[in-house]
């Protein structure tokens, strides 16, 4: 009986306090939640703060572009009306060119042959001109720093200074002729080529060339034998890359007196013999096509074979 009564009383006392214990667990839990449900809530506003100032960048960009577009529209003079006017004029020369012209075939013949040329001496003379700049230009083999900024400034200089510019200078100073086309494409190219050189050459593998040096060699030895082979293929490749280039630029040197065929298509124009200009477009097409056909199919097959003989390499054991 009191044994009972004993355990009846433990369970009732145990009852009494199980909603004690219940309502301070609970008490602890929701003390446990407030500091992570105050990080969400922290974390919740930097988003939308970021996401607002996010937005109002995006805006202000917009506003930006948007602005600088209508200012160039309006400098640039845009009124459709007046190519509208023109169609029927323009229409008018396309009739004239037909039929084509072919008296003078041997004349512009000479003039594209003569472009050509020039092209291909201008970029020989840049290469040679370049490679000795792009070694002071790229990181890795510039003996310092102010060597390296100047060498930059320079291609800079040259890549920024359009041919067309370099040829009117060249023409009061030297004077009329292919010569002054020469020396316009040479001194444009030497900053064209001479970056994409060392660009080619920053990107070379650095392990062969310290081994070199680790042996004793000097720097002469290491650019001949460890540098310039690697980068060769795509030295060659950027040449015929700079040299289609090239042949398309001189097209129009010789409309300032620089040589070339772009005397004689300029003389067409002045005198409005469309029919014979027809001519000289086609052959300036057809001579920049075959150029790049060439060019592209020599490119391709020096990368190739680069990559051929990579993958030809025996396998370390």
């Amino acid at each position: 009986m009191d044994e009972g009564s004993g355990r009846q009383g433990g369970l009732t006392h145990a009852s009494s306090l199980s909603p004690l214990h219940e309502h301070t667990g609970a008490h602890r839990d929701t003390t446990e939640d407030e500091p992570m449900n105050q990080r969400i809530e922290e974390v919740m506003l930097a988003n939308v703060k970021r996401d607002v100032a996010r937005r109002k960048r995006h805006f202000a960009t917009s506003v930006v572009v948007l602005s600088l577009l209508a200012v160039a529209w309006y400098v640039s003079q845009i009124e459709f009306q007046k190519l509208g006017a023109a169609l029927p004029r323009l229409w008018s020369f396309v009739v004239q060119m037909f039929p084509p012209d072919l008296s003078d075939l041997d004349v512009i013949l000479k003039g594209a042959g003569e472009t050509l040329a020039m092209a291909t001496i201008g970029t020989i003379f840049a290469t040679i001109m370049a490679f000795p700049l792009a070694l002071m230009a790229a990181r890795n083999t510039c003996p310092n720093k102010w060597t390296y900024r100047v060498s930059r400034a320079i291609l800079n200089a040259s890549r920024g200074t359009e041919t067309f510019v370099f040829a009117l200078v060249f023409v009061a100073a030297v004077g009329f002729g292919p010569f002054s086309g020469v020396l316009a494409i040479t001194f444009h190219m030497v900053g064209a080529i001479g970056k994409m050189f060392a660009e080619a050459i920053e990107t070379v593998d650095q392990g062969p060339l310290d081994a070199l040096a680790l042996t004793g060699a000097s720097r002469a030895k290491i650019i001949r034998y460890g540098l310039i082979p690697d980068v060769m293929p795509h030295l060659i490749a950027s040449v015929l890359y700079l040299w289609e280039f090239s042949v398309r630029t001189s097209t129009v040197l010789g409309i300032v007196g620089a040589g070339g065929i772009g005397q004689t298509l300029k003389d067409t124009v002045d005198l409005l013999e469309f029919n014979k200009m027809i001519t000289v477009l086609a052959v300036i097409l057809l001579m920049v096509s075959a150029i790049d056909f060439i060019s592209d199919r020599i490119r391709h097959l020096i990368l190739d074979t680069k990559r051929e003989g990579f993958e030809t390499l025996p396998a370390n054991n």
